[in-house]
C-alpha cells in the first residue's frame, strides 16, 4: 500500500505545473524566448525604421503604423496558424521598432540618449514587477478587458486631437501619464488571460499580448519623459 501511495504522489510530482491549461514550463521555455527574440527584432527595426526616414522621409513610417494597427486588429486570426503566426509575430515587432522612430526622434531633441536609456530601464523595471504581480497574484482580472478596450481608443482620439488641433505639452502629459496606467493594467490583465484561457499552443498569442504591453508602456513612459524634457528647455 506504501509503495502504491509513492508511485502515485511520484507521478502527481512528474505532472507539469498549471495556471489553467497553459504549463508554466511552457511560459518558461517557449513565451518568454519568443518574447525576447521580439524585443530583438524591434531594436533591429529602430536602425531599419532609421535608414528608412533618412531616405523616404516619415510618410512611410506612419503607413507602417497603419499596418502595425490592422495586424492587432486581426491577430485574433493569425496567432493560432502555426508557422504563420511565428512570421507575422516577428514582422509586427519589426514594424514596432521602426514606427518608434519618430518618438525617438523627438526624445532625442528634448533630452538626449539618457532620457531613452532612463525610461527603457523604468519600463523594463515596470513591465517585470506587473507581470510577476500577474503571475503569483490570485486576483483575477480577466474582466478589464472591455474597460481596457475603451480607454485605448478614448487615448487615441485624444492623442490625435492634441496632435492635430491642441499641440498642448501638458495635454501630452496627461495622455502619456493616463496611457502609463493604461498599460500597466493591460499587463496584469494580459496574465491573467495567459494563466486561464490560454493553453500550451497559445504561446505565440501569449508571446505577443506581453510584447503589445512592454511596447505600450515603453512608449508611454518615453513620451512622458520627452514632454517633461521640453517643458525644462
Amino acid at each position: 500500500m506504501s509503495s502504491e501511495m509513492d508511485r502515485i504522489r511520484h507521478l502527481g510530482d512528474t505532472q507539469p505545473q498549471t495556471w489553467g491549461a497553459m504549463s508554466k514550463l511552457t511560459f518558461t521555455t517557449k513565451v518568454m524566448p519568443v518574447f525576447g527574440l521580439g524585443l530583438l527584432m524591434t531594436a533591429f527595426g529602430v536602425f531599419a525604421g532609421i535608414q528608412v526616414a533618412a531616405t523616404y522621409g516619415m510618410m512611410p513610417l506612419y503607413i507602417i503604423m497603419a499596418l502595425e494597427f490592422v495586424m492587432v486588429l486581426t491577430s485574433g486570426a493569425w496567432q493560432h496558424k502555426e508557422g504563420l503566426n511565428k512570421f507575422l509575430f516577428f514582422v509586427y515587432a519589426l514594424f514596432s521598432g521602426m514606427t518608434l522612430v519618430p518618438l525617438l526622434s523627438f526624445v532625442m531633441a528634448s533630452g538626449g540618449i539618457a532620457l531613452i536609456g532612463q525610461a527603457l530601464t523604468v519600463t523594463t523595471i515596470t513591465f517585470g514587477g506587473l507581470m510577476f504581480y500577474g503571475m503569483t497574484t490570485k486576483r483575477d482580472f480577466t474582466n478589464l478587458g472591455g474597460f481596457l478596450f475603451i480607454g485605448a481608443l478614448a487615448l487615441i482620439a485624444a492623442g490625435l486631437l492634441n496632435a492635430f488641433v491642441f499641440q498642448s505639452g501638458m495635454m501630452g502629459m496627461v495622455v502619456s501619464v493616463i496611457s502609463v496606467g493604461l498599460f500597466s493594467a493591460y499587463t496584469v490583465y494580459q496574465m491573467s488571460v495567459i494563466r486561464q484561457h490560454y493553453s500550451d499552443q497559445d504561446y505565440i498569442g501569449a508571446a505577443l499580448g506581453l510584447f503589445i504591453g512592454f511596447i505600450g508602456l515603453f512608449t508611454s513612459i518615453l513620451r512622458l519623459f520627452g514632454f517633461m524634457g521640453s517643458s525644462d528647455d
